[in-house]
């Protein structure tokens, strides 16, 4: 206990043992003075004759001052004892915190300090032990594992005491207390796991007398269960089943990072395949191209040098057709550069840059393209007319390649707080149930490109096709997220900004 808490209850008693001292000292001089009066008053002058009766009272009083004196001391004893074991309750309970706390600062730190969901969760392990710890049962008495999702089933991946054979064991999860945890969203108590339907299927919980089951969820997913049990029979109160969700909220964090580095990890491993494929299109491109015209131009100039003298009128037409080449290599170099970079998409905006790559395509490959609702490409934000102009272009490459269409339309339109956008040709189509099913596989930059980057801009992407029916690619993107609007809101706040920092 406290001295000061011990001092203060001591000094209070004390002060209660001389009142009582005093009060006994006081009524026994009030019982001579009314003794005396009364003698004086009744005329018995005789000592002998109220002696007796004085002494009487005297001692009367006297035991009463004893009997009270020692009540006091009795409850002062009492009181210390009682205050010595709470406030020791109070302290152990507080040292339990402080443990508890300490341990949850560990698991964030080493939560923020590494992207290993396994050590977050053999770390969560650790800290559940404390709750057997508090009970005065040794750590080792834990038995423990966090289950998380492999193909629909759910399999340990972090286990405490778990005998070999027991790692490849794998339950549903719908069934005992850990199908209970999971469809209630609450951490259960069990004290039969030994005979629990899907528990029992591992050594390790077979020799519990108790097991709680705490979810790992967050919002409505679910990622899996952490089951903590013990060989010896315990209560777990509220305060320990708090400490379970916890630690289980600690590990959902964990796996939810975890699983956002691995998928930025595969997005930066996509982009830079991407880019590597589309490198090579483009060498291939220049190759194919460009480079094969100018080869051309180079031979049939050395061909009329040597004509000039021998064939003059020879000479002249060779020189024609260099000229012609030349003409057609420009304009393919032309094309190319618009391809990767369209200025006319900044400066005049979406309608004019998919009307000029309309008509670059349509001189090049003699079909008939044309744009319907131009001026509504001025309804997206810059940004997102970026993201469209490619997924129309890729949109139109591929019926440039694949439909053996006659007429290529694409049309712009706004449907209530969307934009609309749709690629349509008269080709041969195909079937979109192929295509859906390994899209993945179909082509460096084909359609998983165009549903990757509607995505960028909360769009949503629809093909629709069949044999012989031609196909259309609808492009739908919200404009409360992505209208022009908002690019004119940016510049205000950044004029204002200016304003700011030149005051």
């Amino acid at each position: 206990m406290d001295e000061t808490i011990k001092g203060i209850i001591q000094t209070r008693f004390a002060r209660a043992g001389r009142t009582i001292g005093i009060s006994m000292a006081v009524l026994v001089s009030l019982q001579v003075v009314l003794f005396l009066l009364l003698i004086f008053l009744s005329g018995r002058r005789s000592v002998g004759e109220w002696l007796t009766d004085l002494i009487l009272a005297v001692l009367f009083t006297l035991l009463l001052g004893s009997i009270a004196l020692y009540a006091v001391s009795q409850a002062r004893s009492g009181v210390l004892g009682d205050v010595n074991m709470a406030v020791g309750q109070e302290l152990r309970e507080l040292k339990s915190a402080n443990d508890r706390a300490r341990a949850l600062q560990r698991m964030a730190s080493t939560l923020s300090a590494t992207l290993s969901f396994e050590r977050v969760v053999e770390q969560s392990l650790d800290v559940c032990s404390l709750a057997l710890e508090e009970m005065g049962i040794p750590r080792d008495s834990l038995v423990g594992a966090v289950f998380l999702y492999d193909e629909g089933l759910l399999r340990p991946i972090a286990r405490r005491r778990f005998p070999g054979h027991d790692n490849d064991q794998v339950i549903s999860g719908k069934k005992g207390v850990v199908g209970a945890a999971l469809s209630q969203a609450e951490p259960i108590v069990t004290n039969n796991p030994q005979e629990d339907p899907e528990l029992q299927v591992y050594e390790a919980f077979r020799e519990c007398l108790t097991a709680v089951c705490v979810p790992l969820r967050a919002g409505f997913q679910l990622f899996g269960a952490m089951v903590i049990g013990a060989d010896t029979a315990v209560h777990f109160d509220s305060e320990h089943i708090d400490l379970f969700k916890a630690v289980g909220d600690q590990a959902v964090i964990a796996l939810q990072n975890a699983q956002l580095y691995q998928r930025l990890e595969a997005e930066k491993q996509r982009l830079i395949e991407a880019d590597e494929e589309a490198r090579k299109e483009l060498a291939r491109d220049l190759h194919d191209g460009p480079t094969q015209s100018i080869a051309a131009i180079a031979m049939r100039m050395g061909f009329a040098r040597t004509m000039i003298d021998r064939d003059p009128a020879r000479a002249k037409e060779e020189l024609l057709k260099v000229e012609a080449l030349a003409k057609h290599t420009s304009a393919e170099i032309r094309g190319m550069l618009f391809t990767l970079r369209p200025l006319v998409l900044e400066a005049q905006g979406l309608g004019a840059a998919v009307d000029l790559l309309l008509r670059r395509y349509s001189e090049a490959d003699g079909v008939e393209m044309r744009l319907l609702g131009a001026e509504n490409g001025t309804l997206l934000s810059k940004q997102a007319q970026v993201v469209t102009f490619a997924i129309i272009e890729e949109a139109l490459n591929n019926a440039r390649k694949y439909a053996k269409a006659s007429l290529i339309e694409v049309r712009f339109w706004r449907t209530g707080d969307l934009f609309a956008v749709a690629v349509r040709d008269n080709g041969v189509g195909f079937d979109t149930y192929d295509v859906n099913r390994d899209y993945s596989t179909r082509g460096s930059l084909g359609m998983i490109n165009m549903r990757e980057r509607a995505e960028r801009i909360d769009g949503s992407l629809r093909v629709e096709s069949s044999p012989d029916s031609g196909t259309t690619v609808t492009l739908v993107v919200p404009l409360d997220k992505h209208s022009a609007i908002e690019d004119e809101d940016e510049e205000i706040v950044d004029t204002s900004q200016l304003i700011d920092a030149g005051r």
